[in-house]
Parts: structure tokens; C-alpha cells; sequence
């Protein structure tokens, strides 16, 4: 079904072109989080005041060893919280791009197959989806379910419970494929949203500069 001739009007190449699309969107997406996950891990706040006294009170550890030990802890935490700013930065911009990639899936394999069901409304009437032509779908359409289904993962089904909805349109569940590929992309905004909001939890914000293993240790002395 469809155009699969040659030309920039064949379907084909939309579909392979946004299947393309959506394999960099992933791609973006996992290289967020190579550089997020180990980071949110370093960048977990430290008690240098404790481990200042517990070096105070062993002995033989002399004071350049002290400083040493404190400065390249704070640098680690430094470098951490860069890379989660990298990481974090890089998670924004895949979620950006899988939404533009969703939405062109979308759309180009509705084209692709006019005669086939993607879609489904939902009828008052017979309390039932009815299913939507995919030759009635159109640019627009796939904005907002794209919008609607962003939303839904976002903020955990409440648009779903409460029926916010700015589309009509919802994924066809006898249309197995596309269902699969709208659960996937539901669940993986969900986890990158999440894991975005959870990565400023870990450090409000960027750690100051080592100080010297003396400092900590007048901090802490006063502070006991």
C-alpha cells in the first residue's frame, strides 16, 4: 500500500527516512544517559566536616596528605556535576528529538498504509474506539496526538483521568505495531523525564572550590 515508486513523493522513502530519524533520536537519548547515570551516582553530595575529623583523629596522616585527599575529592565532585550538566543538556535535546521523530513515524506510516487503522476515536455514543482511517490523518492530527501522548507520559496518565485531551485521536489497540511503538515511547519520556527531574535532586548546586584541608578542619573543630 502506498507510494513506493521513485521520487520525494514515494512514501517509502518518508518512512525510511523517519525510521532514520528515530534511530538518532535513540541514539541521542542513550548517550544522555552514558554520561547521566554514572554522574548522578559522583555527584552525590559528601560530608567533608566527618571526613576531615576522621583524618584529624588517625594518626600518622600528615596535613599535605590531608589537603590532598580533600581537594581531590572536591574536584571529583566538580567534574561530576559538569558532566551532569552535559548529560542532562543532551537528555532535553533527545526528548526534543524523539518527539519530532514520533510525530513523522506517525504520519509517514499512516501515508504509507491509507488503507490500514493506526488510529481510533473515541464514540460516546457506543462507549467504544472507533477506528480513524489513516487516509483521514493528517499533519495536524499527528501534532496533537503527539502532543497528547507527551502530556500523558509526562504527567503519569492524569490527562487520561481526566480527560485533557487536545486530540480526538487515540492509538488504535487492534493495530498491535503502532500500540507496541506508542507504549514504548510513552514509557521511555516517562523514564527520561523522571530521570531529568530527579538529576537536580542530587546537586542544587555546582559545588564550590577545594578548599584546604586546614579550612575543613577549622569548620569542623568549630562546628564540634
Amino acid at each position: 500500500p502506498g507510494q513506493f515508486g521513485a521520487g520525494v513523493n514515494s512514501s517509502g522513502y518518508w518512512v525510511f527516512f523517519a525510521l532514520v530519524l528515530l534511530i538518532d533520536a535513540v541514539s541521542v537519548l542513550l548517550a544522555g544517559l552514558v554520561l547521566a547515570l554514572p554522574a548522578m551516582r559522583d555527584a552525590a553530595p559528601s560530608d567533608e566536616r566527618r571526613l576531615a575529623r576522621h583524618l584529624v583523629d588517625r594518626g600518622g596522616v600528615s596535613e599535605d596528605s590531608k589537603t590532598a585527599v580533600l581537594v581531590a575529592l572536591r574536584e571529583e565532585a566538580l567534574a561530576a556535576h559538569r558532566q551532569l550538566v552535559v548529560g542532562r543538556t543532551i537528555l532535553v535535546a533527545g526528548l526534543l528529538f524523539l518527539a519530532a521523530a514520533f510525530g513523522c513515524v506517525s504520519l509517514s506510516f499512516a501515508r504509507a498504509a491509507p488503507q490500514g487503522r493506526m488510529f481510533a476515536v473515541d464514540c460516546a455514543a457506543s462507549c467504544a474506539l472507533a477506528p480513524f482511517p489513516n487516509d483521514r490523518v493528517d499533519l495536524n492530527s499527528v501534532e496533537m496526538f503527539t502532543l497528547d501522548q507527551i502530556t500523558g507520559a509526562v504527567l503519569l496518565d492524569a490527562p487520561e483521568i481526566y480527560r485533557w485531551r487536545v486530540s480526538p485521536l487515540e492509538n488504535n489497540p487492534q493495530s498491535p505495531l503502532f500500540a507496541h511503538f506508542v507504549f514504548g515511547f510513552r514509557t521511555l519520556v516517562g523514564f527520561v523525564t523522571l530521570l531529568i527531574l530527579a538529576s537536580f535532586t542530587r546537586r542544587r548546586q555546582a559545588p564550590e572550590k577545594p578548599k584546604k584541608a586546614a579550612e575543613v578542619v577549622a569548620e569542623a573543630e568549630a562546628a564540634a
